[in-house]
C-alpha cells in the first residue's frame, strides 16, 4: 500500500498509522520496546510501571463510533498480497482462508475497507500524570536501561471493526463479481459474508471480535530512571505490515517501517 493511499492519508490526518494485517490483540496501554530494528511487545504497562500513591492507571474508553472516519478504503493490492491479507484477516475472524485463491482467481487486484469504525482510547494528559507518579518495577532490569535509551512506546488509542469489505477487481476499470455462495463455504460459520444477492464485486466479511487496524502511540522520555516527558509519534510513512510466513512488521520507528516481532 502507497503512503498516497487515500485511506491511509485519511487516518494519518486524523493522526493514526496504519496496521496493514488487522488483529485482535493490539489495545491501549501495551508497552513496546525498540530493539535494533524492531518493536518487541514487553506487555501491559503497568507491569513494569507500577502506580504511584497518588494516580492510578488511565481508563480506557472503549468503543466509542468514528463514523467520521468509517467507509475509508485502501489502494488497490495486487491478487497475491490482497488475497494474503485478506486470508490472514479471515483467519483473525476465525475463519478458514483455503478456497480464497479459488474465488479470486480471475482478479486482477482487490480493495479494502472498514465500515462502523469503533476507538478504544486513552486519555494522554492522564497517561502524563501516571507516568510521572508511578515507579519502574525494580525486577524490571533491562527495561529501566530501555527507559533511559527512550526506546520504550506505549499505545494510546486503537481504530477497530468487526467488518472489512473487499471489492474485486478484473482490471482498473472493471469490477469482478464473485459467488457469495462459494466465498461463505471457503470461509465457514464463523464469519458471515454479506451481501445482496449471490453474486457481487463487493462484499462484507463480518467476524465476532473486532480487529484492530490502526493506532497512536507515544514514545516515552526518561532520565536515571525518572519520567521527564513523551512525544506523540505520527510518521505520514509509518505502517504496520506483515505477511503469512513473515513476522508482523512495523509500528512505529524513525525509518518507514520498524519490525514488530511476536513473543
Amino acid at each position: 500500500m502507497s503512503c498516497k493511499d487515500p485511506y491511509i492519508e485519511s487516518l494519518h490526518g486524523f493522526g493514526y498509522n496504519v496496521i496493514r494485517l488487522p488483529r485482535a490483540d493490539v489495545r491501549p496501554l501495551h508497552l513496546l520496546a525498540k530493539e535494533a530494528d524492531g518493536l518487541d511487545r514487553i506487555g501491559e504497562l503497568a507491569t513494569v510501571l507500577r502506580a504511584g500513591a497518588d494516580v492510578p492507571l488511565p481508563k480506557i474508553a472503549e468503543n466509542t463510533r468514528m463514523a467520521a472516519i468509517s467507509g475509508g478504503r485502501t489502494g488497490d493490492l495486487s491478487l497475491g498480497m490482497g488475497v494474503s491479507v485478506l486470508g490472514s484477516v479471515i483467519g483473525a475472524m476465525g475463519g478458514s482462508k483455503l478456497g480464497l485463491d479459488a474465488v479470486y482467481r480471475d482478479a486482477e487486484s482487490v480493495t479494502f475497507e472498514f465500515p462502523d469504525v469503533l476507538e478504544d482510547r486513552v486519555e494522554i494528559a492522564r497517561l502524563d500524570q501516571y507516568l510521572a507518579d508511578a515507579d519502574v518495577s525494580p525486577f524490571a532490569a533491562h527495561v529501566a536501561k530501555l527507559l533511559d535509551a527512550d526506546q520504550l512506546f506505549v499505545t494510546t488509542a486503537v481504530l477497530k471493526a468487526t467488518k472489512i469489505t473487499v471489492e474485486a477487481r478484473r482490471s482498473k476499470n472493471a469490477r469482478l463479481d464473485v459467488s457469495v455462495p462459494e466465498i461463505q463455504k471457503a470461509v465457514g460459520g464463523n464469519v458471515r459474508v454479506g451481501v445482496k444477492g449471490d453474486v457481487a464485486s463487493k462484499v462484507t466479511y463480518e467476524g465476532k471480535t473486532p480487529l484492530a487496524f490502526a493506532f497512536q502511540a507515544v514514545r516515552l522520555f526518561y532520565e536515571d530512571g525518572h519520567y521527564q516527558r513523551f512525544e506523540l509519534l505520527i510518521d505520514s510513512t509509518t505502517m504496520v505490515r506483515g505477511l503469512p510466513g513473515r513476522s508482523p512488521a512495523a509500528l512505529l520507528g524513525e525509518g518507514a517501517f520498524v519490525r514488530l516481532r511476536e513473543n
